[in-house]
């Protein structure tokens, strides 16, 4: 059980008001519960623009966490050219909207500061769409702290031809100041970023680096280039190269242990018939999310054709 010595941590999300994204942020509270709060009993901070009283109450019923709301105002920052920046960015045929990039905003660096946290010094990000599959037996922020880690993450994929312009611009910011980067070449090749990403719907993290100057500084030349706004700069990306650039690499840990899947990612969970059983009650959310999922994460995840039998299977 936590107790009053336990590391000081919360587990945050970012919720819309939509009927599907409450039905998801619910279940996804409930695997939270079944798999790891209810043990060890941390506090879950959801973020949110416009979710009202009626819907807080339904959450708060689906979930044994003591939960907390806080309303968040997106706004395109004053020092950026309003008429610059377009409502919608097209990138690889996907269209991005304002409300995306003011959550690309929001996580790439604003959420550190955000008076909710500062009385906390781990944070576990989850997304409404992210389940825990199985139990998590041991205290996770207690095993950052204990091992001094900055920085945990489920897994990194390369992003489509994106972040048109970011690796230039964090190119000249290292030159500019003469930063010497802590593993930012094991994501290059021939001096060139590879786009490669932490997948931040799953990230634990420290906040004393996210609140430092070194990653605030870097932040900040970033957020007035405008191009998180202009050309959908995401915080996966900018999280990685943040990482790589200023923590030295054996404080980032890769959580592969923990059973964890969003949409077409499933992690560490082998989807035998057995299991396929206890999560029968989750088949719609998961099977939606496998059909919406991008081609890169089916084949990543090397369990889309074998989850698809079993569904069938099932039916």
């Amino acid at each position: 059980m936590k107790d009053e010595k336990s590391v000081k941590a919360a587990i945050v999300y970012l919720a819309r008001s939509k009927s599907g994204d409450i039905a998801n942020l619910k279940r996804s509270l409930s695997l939270l519960d079944v798999n790891f709060n209810d043990k060890f009993k941390y506090p879950v901070i959801i973020f949110h623009e416009d979710i009202n009283e009626n819907l807080m109450k339904k959450i708060r019923e689906a979930t044994r966490s003591k939960v907390q709301f806080e309303k968040v105002i997106f706004e395109i920052p004053d020092f950026l050219n309003k008429e610059e920046i377009p409502e919608l960015v097209y990138v690889d045929g996907d269209c991005f909207s304002m409300g995306y990039r003011h959550m690309c905003r929001f996580f790439s660096g604003i959420i550190f500061h955000h008076p909710a946290l500062e009385d906390y010094d781990y944070y576990w990000r989850l997304d409404t769409d992210s389940f825990l599959l199985d139990n998590i037996n041991y205290d996770v922020f207690q095993f950052m702290q204990e091992r001094d880690l900055e920085y945990g993450y489920i897994d990194i994929f390369k992003d489509e031809p994106a972040s048109k312009g970011l690796w230039d611009t964090t190119k000249k910011y290292i030159e500019d100041n003469n930063i010497k980067p802590e593993f930012l070449h094991k994501f290059t090749s021939n001096g060139v970023w590879d786009r490669s990403y932490y997948y931040t719907n799953f990230e634990i993290a420290k906040l004393d680096f996210w609140r430092s100057d070194e990653f605030m500084n870097y932040f900040e030349y970033l957020d007035r280039s405008g191009g998180i706004y202009k050309y959908r700069w995401g915080d996966h990306v900018i999280h990685l190269l943040a990482i790589s650039i200023f923590v030295p690499e054996n404080k980032v840990h890769r959580f592969s242990d923990i059973a964890y899947q969003h949409q077409g990612f499933i992690n560490n969970y082998s989807m035998d018939p057995d299991n396929f059983r206890r999560l029968r009650n989750l088949k719609g959310i998961i099977m939606n999310h496998f059909v919406k999922a991008s081609t890169s994460l089916k084949r990543k995840s090397g369990l889309y054709r074998k989850f698809i039998k079993l569904i069938k299977r099932e039916s």
